[in-house]
């Protein structure tokens, strides 16, 4: 009887470990690894197993910036099951990262991007389990070499990057998350003034983007853009000359 209302209040019930394959991602592959769950001093009937793929959103609350934990996508990867005492069951799951997911590998300082996987336990009548795993989300070559080659060709640096919370729309496509992506670049001599910012979305073999200029004296332009994720060097200057 003690060990029944022990692991209702959590102590000595069943626990979960999520063991990823690769904990480095390009945006868009495929995310894939176990979880494992390991049955506590009792039997316990356990509802669901359910992966979270979060991040953390820029909101302003009672007139102060906060950062809040968002749901990208949600996976149920079990049907109930029962979790006998002290025993090892293993789930396998794969998924591809959702293509709104942060770039959070970004060489910034001032990086607020993070990505990971919260696992819950559903366990009837008692505290639900639950671990978290980081994924670092690389950008996909293209982005990398957009991102590059305005740094280098354009005398622009990368000071910061978040998610922003809302909707924006880009050049045929609207993000669905609720959250999209900044990346802000700035001057890098202390003469200049103006400021870059781009948001990326990806959809099948395309990339979507919105680029907000600053320009002094002029305001903001807006620019919206699509490129292939296979598009050519020649392609990606054309781009860059474009935005910037």
């Amino acid at each position: 009887m003690f060990k029944n209302i022990s692991a209702a209040l959590g102590f000595g019930g069943a626990k979960v470990d999520t063991i990823l394959d690769h904990n480095e991602v390009v945006q868009g592959a495929l995310v894939s690894g176990h979880v494992k769950v390991v049955g506590g001093k009792v039997d316990q009937s356990i509802d669901a197993i359910t992966i979270r793929l979060m991040t953390k959103v820029k909101q302003e609350i009672d007139g102060n910036v906060e950062f809040v934990d968002h749901v990208l996508a949600p996976f149920s990867i079990s049907d109930p099951f029962d979790a006998r005492a002290d025993t090892e069951y293993r789930f396998d799951f794969e998924f591809d990262l959702h293509p709104e997911a942060p770039i959070t590998t970004l060489a910034v300082a001032n990086n607020q991007c993070v990505v990971w996987l919260d696992t819950q336990l559903d366990i009837d009548y008692a505290i639900d389990a639950s671990d978290k795993d980081v994924i670092h989300v690389l950008p996909l070559p293209v982005i990398a070499s957009i991102i590059r080659k305005i740094i280098e060709d354009k005398d622009l640096k990368l000071v910061k990057t978040d998610m922003e919370s809302g909707t924006i729309s880009m050049s045929g496509f609207t993000n669905e998350s609720g959250a999209y992506q900044e990346i802000e670049f700035r001057k890098s001599s202390i003469f200049s003034r103006g400021e870059l910012e781009l948001s990326f979305a990806l959809k099948g073999d395309t990339i979507y983007g919105l680029a907000e200029i600053d320009r002094v004296l002029r305001g903001d332009t807006y620019k919206r853009f699509d490129i292939s994720i296979h598009a050519s060097d020649v392609e990606i200057d054309d781009l860059v000359d474009y935005l910037v």
